[in-house]
């Protein structure tokens, strides 16, 4: 650890360092859209911006919000904050109520708190208040609001603070929109071991550039892609996700052309691109740069990580740059690496052997009882693992258990949460991630959440794995769907509750419940008690699903009305009554939803009368095509108006 002697001991240090003006963040906001800034620069700006924070009464100490959707303005602001010594607390803009609702609740939870935001995204947070009954409190928001597009003059700088490496840099609050979100406290110290471990066990160098579309609200943006490059003093490039969203071929196509070495993307992310993606299209596109592709943030599929090894492989991809890795808010990012160019890894394990303090059933070949792991690498520079049984005893290799870290980069805990801290967090440091697993020839390999496991007459099921049968269910996709296994308390074994997400009517999302329950049936032989529509799925920072805050809400009765209206439904509809085309128009219902969340869609509704932005019509047109590719043009749109009209000409089009 002599090298962590030269290394710098705060954030502030480390771009204080970066003089060389030709080494860059490169904003992608299009095609032929881009903007450039020097490290220098960056510094400047963030004094220029300290200034007008602190002119609005923000000082040392004092926590602010950053509410924005733009890259640059987020870093800018962030940055501020370091110098300031203010505790960044960056917040997704997101487009549900849900998002909106955790702005207030952490407003309120914070005791000194300031926002970083833009004109358009108070006017949400007014009109959000006004419906919520929380009119009093955005007077507050509004009050100690720093309005960044209307700031232009960057030429007075802020006052810096003397920062000292123990004190907070930022709090990333868990992402899921829950009524109590938890932030997890970050200090200088924490994030600068992490930086460290993970510089070294990558081995970046002046020769490596980073690229990637992750929001900087999440711990991969702005920690794996943002801090790490600006620590290594080398050129970075990032891309908005709703960009990646829309066009996901323009991460490659941009990868490739800017040569980029380090890449990164959670499952869902592959999965997009592989959905659009045309090989006999990109006849430039080259690959073969990309050392490291970071895969994290959620449960690894390993046949999808081998789908774009395959398809990439023409294009110059390595199959050692996909880099399955583990890590958490609470670590701040990373807890383990593979070895560098380790090929794609696993191990396949009987589904009914996976329980806490028993071994698994590891098998040579996959067959229909078990289910396939990725390998996760070794603790990383400055962290340790732990894997305990129920009492809190370290266990031995392929023995299940739960997964403890400890580490200078390891949190002391969650922002003003001393209960919850002290049943997470034992005296000599060690934090319980709620993540079960074991290792595996010196490997980490995840087997799920303490929560997930699910047991059915006294079978063990894998909840990501029932999530996964879900998905073969018209208009499911990947991370829609969660599975949770509910107890009540005079029960013995688990009850089945399948939430999906989805904003339509419960009379369009009916059918779906009938086509879960089919599938399950017929995969696993399970019985579903219920299938429930949710707005939005609650998630941690690191992209994990949180079952047990869905499980939670079940047992509180907060679907009670859901549950009540669906059982109307069921007496109501038989199941031939179903129309054969009933799959289409709920994945147009779906898709309608997600681009236009704030009203309600009906299927006899004529798009263009909701006020539907071209912009939005756009989305729509490009989320109809990843499903249905090359059979809806845009025009097709005003022959066509309503979702009824539209299902029924896919469909013709389909059986053609």
């Amino acid at each position: 650890m002599n090298m962590m002697n030269d290394f710098p001991k705060t954030l502030i240090e480390a771009l204080n360092n970066n003089k060389d003006v030709s080494k860059t963040i490169t904003y992608i906001n299009g095609q032929d859209n881009e903007r450039k800034i020097s490290y220098p620069a960056l510094k400047e700006r963030a004094l220029g911006l300290l200034h007008h924070l602190q002119q609005k009464g923000a000082s040392e100490g004092d926590e602010l919000i950053i509410h924005l959707a733009e890259n640059e303005q987020f870093i800018d602001t962030f940055w501020a904050c370091q110098y300031g010594g203010i505790v960044a607390v960056p917040l997704a803009i997101g487009t549900s109520d849900g998002h909106r609702q955790k702005v207030f609740n952490v407003f309120e939870k914070l005791k000194n708190p300031y926002i970083a935001t833009s004109r358009k995204a108070l006017q949400r947070l007014k009109v959000y208040a006004e419906e919520h009954g929380k009119e009093s409190i955005y007077e507050k928001i509004k009050q100690n609001a720093v309005m960044l597009d209307r700031i232009e003059d960057f030429d007075t700088l802020g006052k810096s603070a003397d920062i000292d490496p123990n004190q907070t840099a930022f709090i990333q609050f868990s992402s899921g929109s829950t009524g109590d979100p938890k932030g997890v406290v970050l200090t200088h110290k924490n994030l600068v071991t992490n930086l460290y471990g993970i510089i070294e066990c990558s081995a970046f160098d002046e020769n490596d550039s980073f690229f990637s579309w992750m929001p900087l609200t999440h711990d991969l943006g702005i920690i794996g892609f943002h801090l790490t490059p600006l620590f290594v003093n080398i050129n970075q490039f990032m891309m908005p996700t709703e960009l990646f969203v829309r066009r996901p071929n323009l991460w490659l196509q941009k990868a490739s052309e800017k040569k980029a070495t380090i890449l990164s993307s959670p499952n869902f992310g592959y999965k997009h691109v592989l959905k659009r993606f045309k090989p006999e299209t990109q006849d430039s596109l080259d690959l073969s740069t990309v050392r490291l592709c970071f895969n994290g943030a959620e449960p690894i599929s390993a046949n999808l990580c081998r789908e774009f090894n395959s398809v990439m492989a023409q294009f110059g991809w390595s199959d050692t740059a996909m880099f399955t890795v583990y890590g958490l808010a609470e670590a701040c990012l990373a807890v383990t690496f593979p070895k560098l160019t380790q090929p794609l890894s696993t191990i396949h394990v009987l589904r009914n052997s996976l329980v806490e303090g028993q071994p698994a059933d590891i098998v040579e070949l996959a067959n229909q009882q078990s289910i396939e792991l990725v390998r996760l690498g070794y603790a990383i520079t400055g962290t340790e693992i732990s894997i305990v049984d129920s009492s809190n005893n370290k266990v031995a290799e392929n023995i299940i258990g739960r997964v403890l870290i400890k580490g200078n980069n390891v949190t002391k805990g969650y922002y003003h949460e001393e209960a919850l801290n002290a049943q997470l967090i034992t005296a000599d440091g060690w934090l319980d991630t709620g993540d079960q697993g074991l290792i595996n020839n010196g490997q980490l390999v995840i087997t799920g959440r303490t929560k997930d496991l699910i047991i059915v007459n006294g079978q063990n099921y894998y909840a990501p794995d029932l999530e996964s049968v879900c998905e073969h269910v018209d208009g499911i996709d990947l991370g829609k769907v969660v599975v949770c296994g509910v107890r009540h308390t005079d029960k013995v074994t688990d009850e089945l509750v399948v939430f999906v997400l989805y904003r339509g009517e419960l009379d369009a999302f009916y059918p779906t419940t009938i086509d879960v329950r089919r599938q399950l049936n017929e995969k696993s032989g399970l019985d579903v008690a219920h299938v429930l529509p949710v707005k939005s799925m609650p998630k941690t920072t690191s992209g994990k699903v949180q079952r047990f805050v869905l499980a939670e809400q079940f047992m509180n009765g907060e679907f009670a009305e859901v549950i009540a209206a669906l059982t109307e439904l069921a007496e109501t509809n038989s199941t031939a009554s179903v129309a054969a085309g009933s799959s289409i128009e709920r994945i147009l219902l779906e898709i309608c939803h997600s681009v236009v969340s704030d009203q309600k869609i009906g299927l006899k509704n004529n798009i263009f009368e909701m006020g539907t932005s071209s912009l939005k019509l756009a989305q729509i047109h490009e989320k109809i095509d990843e499903t249905y590719p090359d059979i809806v043009e845009l025009t097709d749109f005003f022959d066509y108006p309503t979702i009824e009209e539209l299902a029924e000409f896919i469909a013709n089009k389909v059986t053609d």
